[in-house]
């Protein structure tokens, strides 16, 4: 009886290593015949029989496989979520405005996400999403479709990594910047251009429809490139319910209980903006440029009322 139970117990770690396996997306053929190999004489030619068995054990309780060019995926998990339809509905627009994004990581990331939730659904909600599929419910046309090739041409410019000579608006007057291209970023329905001025040590992220003009210059971006580490106190209780953003970081509360953060992934400008809406409870530490900066607009503000 002993015996049986070892054999049984086996049998479960071996379909457990193989869930674990899939959750982590597609596995390859090698690394699934492998949890089926032969302990005792390392056959692996047998484990073929003994895979389909495990597979058919698993479709029985509603887990489905399937193979697809050496390659195993999971197509529904072992647990579902209760997504309503209208949750599905929502699913099926984001899918929709895949296809007008540019190729590029957020396009990635955006199907990655559609497809952790897909492989979540119920039966009930898979039938909506059949339904759905292939319907718009909103005119997405218009998202991307105004600064589409300014947005590839911008990556291009990323993926080229030389330095740029940039001509745009700011606050309706041109300006000129010599720059190193990083990345282009999305903000809701607004799209801009991350850029790294070396000049002036400083992230600059221009608006896509704001440049007027891009000239890509025979220099190289340099790797060693940085940029300017913004550090804040926070007080009171935004100090204890503050989440820290992407590209800030934090090694705890000083003496005085406030919260101290660096920040060197932000535009200046937008994090002075966010920043103001903290009112009392921030204080900018450095660096100098930057805490001045931030008086001067505390000053033109203070002048409205006067």
């Amino acid at each position: 009886m002993a015996r049986l139970s070892e054999k049984y117990n086996d049998s479960v770690i071996k379909m457990f290593k193989l869930l674990t396996l899939l959750l982590h997306g597609e596995a390859d053929f090698k690394d699934v015949i492998e949890i089926f190999a032969d302990e005792n004489d390392g056959v692996i030619q047998n484990s073929h029989v003994i895979l389909n068995k495990y597979l058919n054990t698993l479709k029985i309780f509603c887990i489905k496989i399937t193979k697809q060019k050496n390659k195993y995926y999971l197509l529904n998990m072992p647990f579902n979520v209760d997504f309503t339809e209208d949750d599905v509905r929502a699913v099926e627009i984001l899918k929709a405005s895949a296809p007008l994004m540019p190729a590029g990581k957020v396009r990635k990331n955006l199907l990655n996400f559609i497809k952790d939730i897909e492989i979540r659904y119920d039966e009930k909600a898979r039938v909506a999403s059949n339904e759905f599929a292939g319907k718009s419910y909103i005119d997405l046309s218009f998202y991307f479709a105004k600064c589409r090739d300014q947005i590839l041409e911008c990556e291009k410019f990323c993926a080229d990594k030389q330095k740029l000579e940039i001509i745009y608006l700011s606050n309706g007057e041109e300006t000129s910047i010599i720059a190193s291209p990083k990345e282009v970023k999305y903000f809701n329905r607004r799209i801009c251009f991350s850029v790294y001025s070396q000049f002036n040590d400083q992230l600059t992220e221009i608006p896509i429809d704001n440049i007027k003009s891009i000239k890509q210059l025979p220099i190289v971006t340099k790797n060693s490139s940085h940029t300017t580490s913004v550090v804040f106190a926070l007080k009171n209780r935004l100090a204890k319910s503050y989440k820290l953003k992407d590209g800030e970081y934090s090694n705890g509360f000083d003496k005085d209980g406030n919260l101290i953060v660096a920040n060197d992934a932000e535009d200046l400008d937008m994090l002075i903006a966010r920043l103001m809406r903290y009112g009392e409870n921030c204080t900018i530490l450095s660096p100098k440029f930057l805490r001045d900066r931030m008086l001067d607009v505390i000053s033109k503000c203070i002048e409205n009322y006067d």
